[in-house]
């Protein structure tokens, strides 16, 4: 979904950052940061060190496919296994 709500996009870049469940982009890149100056809506990019005036970002919201993506230490763990197996 497109969102200009700056409450809304630090909630996504939040759980971005931390849970892992969801995904901010722009239509540069995917977004790291956001605030507003003047009334505009200015976002930072990740790898580009500066805020960019944006319209609105996407906020994508991964259901059950990127939460069970097996990462190294799930791997290791065992737990991707049991994750597996129990669907």
């Amino acid at each position: 979904m497109q969102s200009k709500d700056l409450h809304q996009i630090k909630a996504a870049i939040r759980d971005q950052a931390f849970l892992g469940n969801a995904r901010v982009f722009c239509i540069m890149g995917p977004v790291v940061a956001a605030r507003r100056r003047k009334g505009q809506l200015l976002a930072m990019i990740r790898g580009w060190g500066r805020w960019y005036p944006v319209e609105s970002v996407r906020i994508e919201y991964a259901g059950r496919q990127l939460l069970l993506q097996t990462t190294p230490a799930l791997a290791r763990s065992g737990l991707a296994q049991k994750n597996a197996s129990s669907k």
